[in-house]
């Protein structure tokens, strides 16, 4: 009994290698037949005469002539050689881009796009895409970089999450219309790289150069990435960081050391720094917790100028 269900489930997982390859096979065949040939704009505009009307404003409609140079088929260019679409307008003879673009295959507007990598185009970068660039894309219109509506209606409503991020108490100014998501990303760039073609450092340095340096005295995590501590599109914690101080910087740094001791009213020599001495309350690890970090070491991002303390060696970024 064993054996013959193996068998059973070999077969079946043939059966549908075949079902998947002859899926492949079938929607990589062109629809429109090898005898047809183009007859010109003019002519498609006899029954698309609406769209013909809105595509004089479109930054395609470009004049490519055919090889005779008689005829205007910038509507063919893209869905095709049309003569025998309009002998019965069987639509099935011409292709079009709602029905007839399938994952698999190479897009017809990477012919002319050769700028982006075919394959981040074609739904690598943007995973959850069901139609190409018709998903955000309305190939007719006269919309600005053709878009379906506005980039920001338009990336929101596939990335949620990000809208209610950009809601947070402290966020970058997307919803007030002060930038838009295209600063930042790039639609169609690197599927591993976020950004247009930056690594998240160079990036938010385009426009935080302050920041940027190079200082005497680094923190090092400024150097390596800005999203080590902060959130970009929303958060909570001011300053867009990933949580409130102090307990961002105590994710990484120890508390100091007349925080530790507790409970303790009086003057005390610190284990680590018998130099330094100090004055401890009752409170004081309360008084830490509640106090930023910032309060005292102000030039977090890096600084020039050294620390008034000399424990430090003058890097404690107070000044």
């Amino acid at each position: 009994m064993v054996l013959v269900k193996r068998g059973f489930c070999r077969w079946k997982c043939i059966f549908l290698m075949f079902l998947l390859w002859a899926a492949f096979f079938t929607t990589a065949v062109a629809r429109i037949p090898s005898n047809a040939s183009y007859v010109g704009s003019e002519t498609c505009a006899d029954c698309h005469d609406d769209i013909s009307v809105s595509f004089n404003y479109n930054v395609h409609r470009i004049s490519i002539k055919s090889s005779d140079g008689a005829n205007d088929i910038y509507c063919e260019s893209c869905h095709g050689p049309g003569s025998e679409h309009i002998k019965d307008g069987d639509p099935n003879l011409i292709y079009s881009f709602n029905r007839d673009y399938k994952p698999n295959e190479k897009s017809p507007c990477l012919d002319c796009h050769r700028g982006y990598p075919e394959g981040y185009a074609m739904g690598e970068h943007h995973p959850e895409t069901d139609n190409g660039c018709l998903d955000c894309h309305k190939i007719h219109s006269d919309n600005q970089r053709l878009l379906k509506t506005d980039e920001q209606t338009l990336c929101l409503g596939c990335h949620k999450e990000k809208m209610g991020e950009f809601r947070m108490p402290s966020h970058h100014p997307v919803l007030e219309g002060l930038m838009s998501c295209t600063d930042c990303h790039s639609m169609h760039g690197k599927k591993s790289v976020q950004f247009s073609g930056m690594d998240n450092r160079e990036k938010c340095l385009g426009c935080h150069s302050d920041k940027q340096g190079p200082f005497i005295y680094e923190h090092d995590p400024v150097n390596e990435d800005c999203l080590i501590c902060h959130k970009p599109h929303g958060s909570v914690a001011d300053n867009l960081l990933t949580q409130a101080e102090p307990f961002v910087c105590l994710s990484c740094h120890p508390a100091h050391f007349h925080t530790l001791i507790t409970g303790y009213d009086g003057e005390f020599e610190a284990p680590l720094h018998p130099d330094r001495g100090g004055l401890s309350t009752k409170t004081g690890f309360k008084s830490a917790m509640l106090t930023k970090c910032t309060e005292c070491h102000s030039e977090i991002h890096g600084s020039d100028l050294p620390s008034q303390s000399i424990s430090g060696q003058g890097g404690a970024l107070t000044r």
